[in-house]
């Protein structure tokens, strides 16, 4: 008796291998980009939230600003209208008209929302440590872009928070884009 397969028997095991390949790699590519618009979709509740606390706290603070310094810090404003700052747990946020204000990440002023909705590592990040945490962020004229740097177009899986332009505005935050996620 042979020791070993038969052409028939390898060509079997290689069909069986094809098939579950076939299959099981596009349900592998379908979860990552589930994957990358659900952390979206949860960064974009995360700088929802920090816009909203951060409004919260100006508003009960009335505009008065703080009496003591906010940890290694200056003390804030609490300015509601026009530029100013808040005083969170991490530290100074910047503000615009009520709302954290759309800073670049890595200047060395205060952050503004990254900072506020706690996006990355550090409170201040840089774009490097974003980039490093899968983030791409960009700000031009007030407004913030966040993608997703492993999407393949991170373009078309981000979503943009804009700081209001004029006193007595609520920020907007547009819905997620996912069609390149």
């Amino acid at each position: 008796m042979d020791k070993g397969f038969t052409l028939i028997e390898l060509l079997v095991v290689i069909c069986i291998v094809a098939i579950t390949t076939a299959v099981a790699l596009p349900r592998f590519w379908q979860m990552q980009r589930q994957a990358r618009i659900g952390h979206l979709n949860g960064v974009r509740g995360a700088v929802h939230a920090g816009a909203t606390l951060v409004h919260a706290a100006l508003l009960s603070r009335k505009g008065m600003a703080d009496a003591v310094p906010c940890g290694h810090d200056a003390a804030a404003d609490n300015r509601i209208e026009g530029s100013g700052t808040v005083c969170t747990e991490h530290g100074l946020v910047q503000t615009t008209n009520g709302y954290p204000a759309s800073v670049t990440p890595g200047t060395k002023s205060l952050p503004g929302i990254l900072g506020a909705a706690g996006i990355g590592t550090v409170f201040n990040p840089t774009p490097e440590q974003l980039q490093a945490e899968g983030y791409a962020v960009s700000v031009s004229a007030g407004t913030t872009t966040i993608a997703r740097a492993d999407a393949t177009s991170p373009a078309q899986c981000s979503f943009t928070y804009t700081e209001p332009m004029a006193a007595r505005t609520a920020a907007t935050i547009s819905p997620s884009v996912i069609t390149g996620c």
